[in-house]
């Protein structure tokens, strides 16, 4: 058990601390000492704000690896280890087209726009456009997906194309995006139309 050790105050200090109580501004020697910790802690705060911020984006950025956004047209994007985002398609698009027989994206080193079509899936009886989630330029282009796009039919899970976005810094982009849940509350109202 902690032993409770013994501190001395300045006696100036200790005769200031009861002058501010006697004022009446504070009911107690307890809530005065619990105001200027708070407005130390405060000044500590305003003066470290930068180092804080470093800190959060560290630690969130290895959450937001793990996690996969949707967009509501269909599109899945998982930012990578090295800042490069990569994009595939969900179930919902892959059910709307009943089975994937081609796939044609732009190629690595173009631009592509957030909204804007970056490539086609093709099935025996329709073509759908697949929308960029974020702009920026295609850093990879996966091509076992192209060449044997049937095996996207089994695993969604492959990436189509990676991309490396505008803006490295702050992945704002993500704010547009809908999180694993709202995704699927998304799919079940059109489903359910």
């Amino acid at each position: 058990m902690a032993k409770w050790k013994a501190v001395r105050v300045k006696q100036e200090l200790l005769d200031q601390v009861k002058q501010e109580v006697k004022k009446n501004e504070y009911k107690g020697l307890s809530e005065f000492v619990s105001e200027a910790i708070q407005l130390r802690l405060q000044t500590l705060t305003k003066q470290r704000v930068t180092e804080y911020l470093e800190r959060d984006r560290a630690t969130r950025t290895p959450l937001m690896q793990e996690q996969i956004f949707y967009t509501p047209k269909h599109v899945w994007a998982q930012i990578t280890p090295n800042g490069e985002v990569a994009i595939g398609i969900t179930a919902q698009f892959r059910d709307q087209l009943k089975d994937i027989v081609n796939i044609r994206t732009d190629l690595v080193g173009q631009e592509v726009f957030k909204d804007e079509p970056f490539g086609v899936v093709e099935s025996w009886w329709f073509t759908q456009d697949m929308y960029s989630p974020l702009s920026g330029k295609i850093t990879a282009v996966n091509k076992q997906v192209i060449e044997n796009p049937f095996a996207l039919n089994a695993d969604l899970s492959q990436w189509i194309v990676k991309i490396q976005p505008e803006n490295k810094e702050a992945p704002s982009w993500i704010d547009d995006l809908l999180s694993a849940e709202r995704y699927q509350n998304l799919v079940a109202k059109a489903t359910a139309a």
